[in-house]
This record gives structure tokens, C-alpha cells and sequence, in this order.
């Protein structure tokens, strides 16, 4: 029963079927509740460990974690890539045609 980062590998039981699945946000660090996505795509909301669940939420939850496999570096699906003298140049440019001396 560990506290998971982003990017943790979890073996989380879905529907009575355990699966891979990747903490993708932490909800809540005090509940130890996270947001998983399974290998499918699916996102499972609100995923605590077994062990945090009474008796009568252990019958009801159709979700909870089993199992802490490993850590990867979570993917970043954009780099900042824009310079600074290209965002100089096209501030100056909306200046110009806000003021009306370029023409579109």
C-alpha cells in the first residue's frame, strides 16, 4: 500500500479482471485514490488499494488496485517548441495591423 506518482504501473482489478494499468492523476494523497488508464483506454475514476475498503465497498466497488509493478517516466505529447524571437516577431506584426498598417 504505497503512495503511487504519475507514471506508476498498477495491476488493478476491473470487473474481476486484473490488468495493467497506468496512474495517469492523484485524486486524493489523503484517500489514496488515483485515476488509472488501462491498456484498453479505458479510465477507471477513483481507484484505491484493496486494502483501503471496508467489508461493504469491497462487494460494491467495481474497481480497486492489487498490486504495484513499476514506475515509467510518464510521455509528454509536446515539447515547447516555440522560440522567442518568433513570438517577438508575430507580437509585432499584430501590432502593426491592429494600428492598420498592414493591409490582409
Amino acid at each position: 500500500m504505497k503512495h503511487l506518482k504519475v507514471g506508476d504501473i498498477v495491476i488493478a482489478v476491473f470487473l474481476g479482471s486484473p490488468e495493467e494499468c497506468e496512474v495517469i492523476a492523484i485524486t486524493d494523497k489523503k484517500e489514496k485514490l488515483y485515476k488509472l488508464r488501462m491498456k484498453s483506454g479505458t479510465i477507471l475514476p477513483g481507484v484505491t488499494w484493496l486494502k483501503n475498503l471496508d467489508a461493504k465497498q469491497k462487494k460494491t466497488k467495481p474497481w480497486h488496485i492489487l498490486k504495484y509493478i513499476k514506475h515509467i517516466k510518464p510521455k509528454v505529447l509536446e515539447d515547447n517548441k516555440i522560440k522567442r524571437s518568433d513570438l517577438d516577431q508575430a507580437i509585432d506584426e499584430q501590432r502593426k495591423f491592429i494600428r492598420g498598417e498592414i493591409k490582409k
